[in-house]
C-alpha cells in the first residue's frame, strides 16, 4: 500500500505536533488513520482532553440534565419506569452531599404490578468522547439488572442502528463488571486478544467453549442481543466494592484513534491526572476492556450520537433465565418477578450512588 506524501514525511511520532496529528486526522482516508495509529503517533489518537461537561456541580444541576423513560422496559424485566414528577415525589432520584442517588421504590409490596424504578437519560448526545464516573455504590443482589450505558436512536434510526455501549453492567449479585458493545451486522472483534489488548477477559457465548466476539446482537452462537462482551477485574462490582467505597470508570470512546477502550480503580487508587480532571489515558496502562474500531471490521460509524443512562432494571431478559442457579436459596419457592414484587426487604442495595460524572473531549488542533 503506497502512502501519501503527507504520511511518508511525518516526523518522529513522539515529537509531532497536536496540529499535524489533527489535520492527518481529517484529511486521511480511515485506513490511513489505522496505519498511522499502528505506527505509533498516539497523540494521533489521543490528544489532550478537557473537560466539557460535568453531571455534578450544583445542587439542582443533576436532574435537569437528564429526562425520564417511562416507556415499557423493552428487555421484559420485573420493573415499572416513572416519569420526572413520579421519581422525584418518591425520592428516586435525588441528590445530597454524597451524590446523586438513583434507585427503586425498595419499600412497597407490589401485589399488583411491577416495582417502580427509573431509567434516566442524558438530554444530551455525544459522537466521541472520554467519560469519567465516580460511584460510591452501584446495585447489586437477587434480581437486579442494572446499568450504565450509552446508546444512540431516533425515530429514523431505531435501536441497533447507532449501537450500545455498556460502560458498567451487572446481574444478581455479580462481582466483576461486564462492559460490551452491541450492534446490527458487521461489527466483530475476531482479531483482539485478552492478555494482549486489555486485562479482563472475554465473555462466553452460548457454548462455554466460544467467546462473544461478536458485537451484532443477532449474531449466530450467541444470546440474543447479547453482543461483544468482556469482563472486569474482580471487585469492580458488589457487596465488597459497595463496602469499600466503589471506585472510578473512565470510558474512552475514540472513533479517530479506533478504540473503545475503559479503565478502572478502586476508590481511593484513582490517578492524579484523574482526581485532578486533568486525564491523560495514555499515562493509565491497559485497559480491562478494549474494542476495537476499524473499517473492515467494526467500523466507527456503528456509534452515533449516543446518550448516556442510568437505570434500575430487574429480572428481565438477563436476570430471570439466571435467577435458579444464582439465587438458588430464594428461587426454590418463586420466581424472579415474584421475589422482586414481594420482597422489597431483601432490595436494600438496589440503587446508584454517583458521586461525579464528567465528560471530556480532545482539545482542537
Amino acid at each position: 500500500l503506497k502512502l501519501p506524501p503527507l504520511i511518508r514525511t511525518l516526523p518522529n511520532p513522539t515529537t509531532a505536533s497536536k496540529t499535524r496529528c489533527m489535520v492527518l486526522r481529517q484529511a486521511m482516508p480511515t485506513a490511513y488513520v489505522k496505519l498511522v495509529a499502528l505506527a505509533g503517533c498516539t497523540s494521533c489518537a489521543a490528544g489532550g482532553y478537557t473537560l466539557t461537561e460535568s453531571y455534578l456541580g450544583r445542587h439542582d444541576d443533576f436532574g435537569s440534565k437528564w429526562s425520564f423513560w417511562d416507556a415499557p422496559d423493552p428487555s421484559k424485566g420485573a420493573v415499572r419506569y416513572v416519569g420526572r414528577d413520579a421519581a422525584l415525589a418518591a425520592g428516586l432520584v435525588h441528590q445530597t452531599s454524597d451524590g446523586a442517588r438513583i434507585g427503586a421504590d425498595l419499600r412497597t409490596v407490589e401485589d399488583q404490578g411491577d416495582r417502580s424504578s427509573v431509567r434516566i437519560q442524558s438530554r444530551s448526545t455525544y459522537d466521541a468522547g472520554l467519560f469519567v464516573a465516580k460511584i460510591g455504590h452501584a446495585p447489586t443482589g437477587c434480581g437486579t439488572w442494572s446499568a450504565f450505558w450509552m446508546y444512540g436512536e431516533d425515530e429514523e434510526h431505531p435501536w441497533p442502528q447507532w449501537g450500545e455501549f455498556d460502560i458498567v453492567e451487572g446481574v444478581h449479585d455479580d462481582e466483576h463488571v461486564m462492559t460490551s458493545l452491541h450492534t446490527r451486522d458487521n461489527c466483530s472483534q475476531w482479531h483482539v486478544r485478552a492478555g494482549r489488548d486489555f486485562t479482563g477477559a472475554w465473555e462466553a457465548a452460548k457454548s462455554p467453549e466460544v467467546r462473544a466476539k461478536n458485537c451484532d446482537v443477532a449474531a449466530q452462537g450467541q444470546w440474543p442481543n447479547s453482543g461483544c462482551a468482556q469482563q472486569g477485574p474482580p471487585g469492580s462490582l458488589g457487596a465488597d466494592y459497595n463496602s469499600g467505597g466503589g471506585g472510578t470508570y473512565a470510558a474512552e470512546w475514540d472513533p479517530y484513534g479506533g478504540g473503545i477502550r475503559t479503565w478502572f480503580w478502586p476508590a481511593g487508587s484513582e490517578p492524579e491526572d484523574v482526581t485532578g480532571q486533568r486525564p491523560e489515558p495514555k499515562s493509565w496502562g491497559a485497559p480491562y476492556s478494549h474494542f476495537v474500531l476499524a473499517e473492515k471490521t467494526c467500523a466507527a460509524s456503528h456509534f452515533v450520537k449516543m446518550r448516556l443512562v442510568f437505570n434500575v432494571n430487574f429480572c428481565g431478559d438477563l436476570g430471570e433465565p439466571d435467577f435458579a442457579r444464582r439465587c438458588s436459596k430464594v428461587a426454590k419457592n418463586m420466581t424472579c418477578s415474584d421475589f422482586v414484587r414481594h420482597h422489597p426487604e431483601h432490595l436494600a442495595e438496589a440503587y446508584w450512588l454517583v458521586q461525579a460524572l464528567d465528560v471530556y473531549q480532545l482539545d482542537p488542533p
